[in-house]
């Protein structure tokens, strides 16, 4: 679930200390054809992004979803994927707590390999996610946050 993981790294590293942000995946579901040979299969589920007591702006912090999502997951719609939903609420010292729901569809594939930990017919294969970020990301526009150093809390 490198999508997860991804997006982990992203909140985390980028967006709020990890003390303030749980991340998980629920709804899972296993997409795969049924036969004698088996080429990889798809997985499809939901993320949950949780802050909680965070100094971010709810627009700062969907900017950087939508960055994310402009870099890894373009194709959304052609995979029938609804679009990113959240919740959020004000608390009384300025700070959120904000809720993110992103569905999210991976797909792995069996990939020769000498030290596969798979067998099929002769042929030793890994499977791997074919996560990636996208092959366009040259042709986008470059998106930097610049704005006021104290929008973003230091991460430890």
């Amino acid at each position: 679930m490198k999508a997860l993981q991804s997006l982990t790294e992203l909140f985390t590293q980028s967006v709020t200390d990890a003390k303030n942000v749980e991340l998980w995946a629920e709804n899972g579901q296993i997409d795969c054809t049924q036969g004698l040979n088996v080429d990889g299969f798809d997985i499809a589920y939901t993320v949950n992004i949780n802050m909680s007591n965070v100094d971010v702006q709810p627009e700062i912090l969907m900017m950087h979803l939508v960055t994310w999502l402009n870099q890894y997951d373009v194709a959304r719609e052609s995979k029938g994927l609804e679009p990113p939903a959240f919740a959020t609420q004000r608390l009384d010292n300025g700070h959120f707590d904000i809720k993110l729901q992103v569905d999210i569809k991976e797909t792995y594939s069996l990939e020769e390999s000498a030290t596969g930990a798979w067998k099929q017919g002769d042929a030793r294969l890994d499977c791997v996610s074919d996560f990636a970020i996208a092959a366009i990301e040259d042709e986008l526009p470059l998106l930097e946050f610049i704005g006021s150093t104290g929008d973003l809390p230091e991460c430890s």
